[in-house]
């Protein structure tokens, strides 16, 4: 154990080193900088090369534009795939409307392209 300080003397204070601010400010922004950096990194990295539907939100059963012809200024019709269905969408700049729902056509071979006018011309007879 340490003795105490004799009676009558004063223990000296104590000394703490001086501090730059300037290269203590520089040296955190920079350690700053490189944090961004790597989560951006980090970011970019998994939208490229990442698991799909991470980010994005969609995965293999996720919604699908097949189609959409737009109708005017910020207005449009839209077929979007969904869990084994197709949907007729209007949308508009204030609203989504579901005009028509069907069971999605089997996959077609990539030479025979799904168009947004088949898809219209199925759905005429019906409503």
């Amino acid at each position: 154990m340490a003795s105490p300080a004799p009676v009558g003397t004063t223990a000296a204070p104590m000394q703490l080193p001086a501090v730059n601010s300037g290269t203590t400010i520089l040296t955190t922004a920079g350690y700053l900088f490189l944090l961004l950096g790597v989560i951006f990194l980090a970011y970019w990295l998994l939208k490229r090369f990442g698991v799909p539907g991470v980010l994005t939100g969609s995965g293999p059963n996720g919604p699908k534009l097949v189609n959409r012809l737009m109708l005017g200024n910020r207005q449009s019709v839209a077929v979007v795939r969904y869990r084994d269905k197709d949907l007729l969408l209007g949308v508009t700049e204030h609203s989504v409307t579901l005009l028509a729902e069907e069971e999605a056509a089997p996959e077609a071979e990539p030479t025979e392209r799904k168009t947004f006018a088949s898809v219209l011309k199925r759905n005429a007879g019906r409503g």
